[in-house]
């Protein structure tokens, strides 16, 4: 098994800012101490998902999940956690001491991923084989130079029924293949056949360059009635998270804050090839929030080039609401009719597509050109409204959204107010009842005043300070919690703090290995609130669980007493008054007193 040393994981943590890492994945709003973002692990229309950057730790109050740095690209990579450490490792350039990962320790992630590299590189070395004469033949007649098949793999997978599947299963189960979705499985004799068969074959890879799956394009003549055809959804290929050439061309993007986005795999690399080398395009599916939260992270600006049919520029117009909804500002290119960026480029060449990139019209100015709303009938044109409106309500921001819709009025001659009006009414929503409106923290429900000291008690002892800490391990026992649950997550706790009780905050999770008891302590380290008064609030809860457990003895004497003989009734009467005499010291018992005792 491969081995990581203990004190280079803590390094490879320590150089890895979890707000940074997160922040790479999603986009990140700063409100109060942490960070807030919707959930990847789980759908959500509120942020619930925390980083918090004083502990490089993250929690969702909404699905619970939660850890470290590597906690968060395990989840999020679905990788095992050698290669989760590998990757963080290469993210911040630190050398690691030890082998490559065995078979048997990768997960089927990695296994996947290693799976799609190897169909890559037979599919590409196929395009240069005899058998791939056609194809290249095609790329050819289409303008795409070698260089460019070069740079994006682009390969060929010959009409075989079995030629990935032969040299896949050599090292791959059937039912790692099936999951890879570069097979399908016959339902008559369950044998493995090809997904892809006379194909040219276009590797889509992610943001990182992972290989993730394949677009395949028909040759001219092909039996196929489908001219492309694409991987499906599987363990490590997203279609709504993965735009196609994001990998290659992410740096320019970023340097110059500014992304083309296209429809196809062919019109990506024909501008890719002429020098527009900021572009990128979806994969197997149509332009989705997701792909926009993507490319945010990378762009300012988005200039939307599809085909010039109708379907094109539709699909124009629900794009550039998507990308606004995320605080894109978007322009369009329009193309001559019956031409696409791959058309245009080939007959006209670069120059003349540079000159219309510079012209391409802001989003309003396209819709107006678009919709022509002065010569719409009455009928088409609140048709038209309701439709933008629709698109408008996805938008998280409130104030981007009045802004567009304020927008959206002055271009089709509407009074602003009646627009606004049927956009708030029609957004609003009354909540279930008996069911909180949910944004952040969840509200806490105890039923008693014990469950509520259990709780806080577990708070400090996760947050709290040395003293706060040495407190807890002399006078906390599980047998003084009644909550079951919160019982485990004390014997969980104790024995760390045993070992050390001045371990940072943000380690404590990591030497828990319950999965749900550990969850626990993340969202109990993320909640923390900096008390100034945690030994007032301590000497408080544990005075309240003491007072839980008297009470408890109490309430048993007085069942006996119902039940009680004449001659048993004094006994019983008299540990009652016991129990309260015993209730009345407990402020003298436990006052702050205490810590100077322990601190001495």
């Amino acid at each position: 098994m491969a081995k990581i040393p203990e004190y280079t994981i803590e390094k490879i943590k320590d150089s890895n800012d979890i707000v940074d890492l997160v922040s790479s994945y999603l986009p990140l709003k700063k409100k109060g101490a942490n960070y807030w973002a919707r959930c990847p692990f789980h759908d959500e229309k509120t942020a619930s998902f925390s980083v918090s950057p004083s502990k490089q730790i993250f929690h969702c109050f909404g699905c619970g999940v939660g850890g470290n740095v590597i906690n968060f690209v395990m989840e999020y990579e679905k990788l095992s956690f050698i290669e989760s450490v590998k990757l963080l490792a290469e993210r911040a350039n630190i050398p690691l001491d030890h082998q490559e990962a065995s078979p048997r320790e990768k997960s089927d992630t990695g296994k996947l991923r290693e799976m799609h590299v190897r169909a890559i590189e037979i599919y590409h070395r196929e395009l240069f084989s005899p058998n791939g004469k056609k194809a290249m033949e095609y790329l050819n007649s289409r303008g795409i130079s070698k260089q460019t098949v070069q740079t994006f793999k682009v390969g060929f997978a010959p009409d075989s029924w079995d030629f990935l599947v032969s040299k896949l299963s050599e090292d791959h189960s059937t039912e790692l293949i099936l999951k890879s979705g570069l097979c399908v499985q016959s339902q008559k004799d369950n044998r493995l056949f090809d997904r892809f068969r006379g194909r040219i074959m276009f590797p889509v890879m992610d943001e990182r360059g992972n290989a993730v799956g394949f677009g395949g394009r028909t040759l001219p003549g092909g039996k196929d009635d489908a001219k492309y055809l694409n991987s499906p959804e599987t363990p490590i290929y997203n279609k709504r998270r993965i735009l196609y050439g994001l990998n290659v061309n992410q740096e320019i993007i970023r340097k110059e804050k500014k992304a083309l986005v296209v429809e196809g795999y062919m019109d990506l690399l024909q501008l890719y090839q002429h020098g527009f080398i900021n572009v990128v395009a979806g994969s197997g599916t149509a332009f989705t929030g997701d792909h926009a939260r993507l490319l945010r992270r990378f762009a300012d600006e988005a200039v939307l080039c599809y085909d010039s049919d109708e379907a094109g520029q539709k699909a124009a117009v629900r794009t550039a609401f998507t990308l606004a909804s995320q605080k894109l500002d978007c322009r369009i290119l329009k193309l001559p009719e019956g031409e696409d960026p791959d058309s245009y480029l080939q007959n006209e060449g670069a120059d003349a597509f540079f000159k219309r990139e510079a012209n391409a019209l802001p989003m309003m100015e396209f819709l107006r050109e678009y919709y022509q709303p002065s010569s719409m009938s009455p009928r088409d044109k609140a048709e038209t409204i309701a439709y933008l409106l629709e698109e408008i309500r996805a938008f998280p921001d409130p104030v981007y959204r009045e802004t567009f819709a304020r927008e959206i009025a002055t271009l089709f001659s509407v009074e602003e107010s009646t627009l606004l009006q049927q956009l708030n009414r029609r957004a609003y929503r009354r909540p279930a009842s008996g069911k909180a409106v949910f944004s952040g923290e969840k509200p806490k429900h105890f039923k008693n005043q014990g469950e509520a000291a259990e709780y806080y008690l577990l708070q400090l002892l996760v947050n709290g300070s040395v003293l706060i800490r040495k407190a807890g391990l002399r006078y906390l026992s599980p047998v003084l919690f009644r909550h079951a649950f919160l019982r485990k997550v004390l014997e969980g706790v104790l024995p760390v703090l045993q070992k050390d009780p001045g371990i940072p905050a943000g380690q404590i999770p990591d030497r828990i290995g319950d999965n749900k008891i550990r969850n626990f302590v993340i969202q109990l380290l993320i909640e923390a609130q900096n008390s100034l008064n945690q030994e007032t609030i301590f000497v408080e809860s544990l005075r309240q669980l003491e007072l839980q457990v008297l009470r408890e003895k109490y309430n048993a004497l007085t069942e006996e007493l119902k039940k009680a003989d004449p001659s048993e009734v004094p006994g019983i009467m008299k540990k009652q008054i016991e129990n309260l005499e015993a209730r009345k010291r407990l402020k003298l018992l436990y006052t702050p007193e205490i810590f100077k005792e322990i601190d001495a």
